[in-house]
């Protein structure tokens, strides 16, 4: 007879550009989003934790403190860590951890939308040539979605790709669809990226798309993301909704001279 694994064995994959710690932390976040990590739920302590994920106690370490960043674990002095049951009305999204829109709603049990609002082929503006590595001659696709969980809005994001490097494209292989999916499927996922955030007033269309009225609070992103070889793939913006999401950043400290 089988025995199942406890819940906070994840799957680890040591050929993947993503960093154990951070694939750790993704793993046991999904776990605590979906419910199999309950809250209240005590986690093994750090050296039991490497021992069943097959990694060192730094790897375990790491990923647990950026997962009490988020405010998904609670680790206290003498007692253990603890999880915490994040609240269902927003979404957290991790700005340490390269992920998509479509794998952020899976992961929280709902069903992500991707409604095309425009797309077009074209040439590069200045500063996409810039961020994309182009040449001003260089074609480019560019997309506007509204982006939704369980069929309500939550984000409207702006793709600039490289047509070369991604080859055919057309609005409806970006409709209800991972961008970030089909980027894998062709070889070129991000592995790196540049992120600007800012906080902005909703105004102009983005009022009717996302529905809130004008003034509301929205997040404004602004991204650059690199393939493993180094080649620049998207140059993207983003507006989400600052009642439904925010975003926790890691910091870490310079080590003592």
């Amino acid at each position: 007879m089988s025995v199942s694994s406890p819940p906070w064995v994840v799957p680890l994959d040591p050929a993947s550009a993503t960093p154990v710690y951070v694939q750790v932390a993704h793993g046991l976040a999904a776990r605590i989003e979906n419910g199999t990590l309950k809250g209240g739920m005590a986690l093994p302590a750090e050296r039991d934790l490497a021992e069943a994920l097959g990694v060192s106690r730094v790897t375990v370490r790491q990923a647990l403190a950026l997962l009490a960043q988020q405010g998904l674990l609670t680790r206290r002095h003498g007692s253990g860590t603890f999880v915490n049951r994040p609240a269902p009305s927003l979404a957290s999204r991790p700005l340490g951890l390269l992920t998509g829109f479509s794998e952020d709603v899976r992961s929280r049990g709902q069903t992500p939308g991707a409604r095309v609002l425009s797309f077009e082929r074209g040439r590069p503006t200045p500063q996409e040539a810039m961020t994309l590595a182009l040449s001003p001659r260089d074609g480019v696709y560019r997309l506007r979605r509204l982006r939704t969980a369980d069929g309500e809005p939550l984000a409207v994001e702006e793709s600039t790709l490289p047509a070369a490097l991604i080859g055919p494209l057309g609005a409806a292989d970006v409709t209800d669809a991972s961008l970030y999916a089909l980027l894998a499927a062709r070889g070129l996922s991000p592995v790196r990226a540049v992120r600007h955030l800012r906080a902005v007033n909703a105004d102009g269309q983005l009022v009717g798309w996302l529905g809130v009225p004008p003034g509301a609070a929205l997040l404004a992103t602004e991204r650059v993301s690199w393939t493993a070889t180094g080649k620049p793939v998207e140059h993207a913006r983003a507006y989400y909704r600052g009642d439904r999401y925010d975003f926790v950043m890691e910091l870490h400290g310079e080590e003592p001279a």
